[in-house]
């Protein structure tokens, strides 16, 4: 799998789990006597996120071509 894809596939995935939080997040305020059901799929949903942030984050940093820190390339042509 080329890094540009799997860029996407980790965006794509921060923002589902962005989108499901809030809605989860809204449902578990409107919701009168919330139960551990809910409080486990907020918490799925923030480790799903934190993996694909975190994965994006390592990937963008040493997916770069010289594969360190700090070096991002910046031509300036």
């Amino acid at each position: 799998m080329n890094l540009t894809m799997l860029n996407k596939v980790c965006f794509g995935i921060a923002v589902a789990s962005i989108v499901a939080g809030v809605a989860l997040g809204l449902v578990m305020v409107w919701t009168p006597g919330v139960d551990e059901t809910l409080w486990k799929l907020v918490a799925t949903v923030g480790i799903v996120f934190l993996g694909s942030f975190a994965t994006l984050s390592v990937s963008r940093t040493y997916g770069q071509p010289g594969g360190g820190a700090g070096e991002r390339g910046s031509s300036m042509e």
